[in-house]
């Protein structure tokens, strides 16, 4: 697209660690959780107000790069935030969040050497992520409505 304006935002987010193995995403205020899987393997749990979003156990068969994305809703407080597995032989995720003619590119966060997050202060529609020979992309939803509403 010529017409968009293409960003480079910061290479790291700041996850404030809440209990052992918990983090919270600064701007939506999720929380992620590192627990063990099948087998010990190492799993990702994605937590946002409403409860449990998404669960991703490491494996090697099957891997999908991206899990999920979401974005605020009508709230004051304006972010999106996409997470997913690292591709075999990746260490490094970059997400590229997209709405109509602007662009946002961040460095992705590792988690437990296994798994990525990636949080950014505006509302987006897509995002792709790109880890080594792998591009994906994918819609990114409202976040879900609180249970206390």
């Amino acid at each position: 697209m010529p017409d968009e304006r293409p960003l480079t935002g910061p290479p790291t987010l700041t996850l404030t660690r809440t209990e052992p193995g918990e983090l919270r995403l600064p701007r939506s205020g999720w929380l992620l959780r590192i627990a063990r899987g099948s087998a010990g393997r190492p799993a990702l749990e994605v937590h946002s107000e409403a409860g449990l979003i998404d669960v991703s156990v490491l494996t090697t068969l099957g891997v999908t790069p991206l899990r999920g994305g979401r974005r605020s809703g009508r709230s004051a407080s304006r972010w999106s935030l996409a997470w997913g597995q690292l591709p075999p032989g990746a260490d490094v995720v970059e997400a590229t969040f997209r709405a109509r003619r602007r662009g946002l590119r961040v460095q992705a966060l590792t988690i437990a050497d296994a798994f990525w997050v990636a949080e950014v202060g505006d509302r987006f529609r897509s995002v792709t992520c790109s880890a080594g020979t792998t591009l994906v992309t994918a819609r990114v939803g409202r976040e879900p409505r609180s249970r206390t509403r």
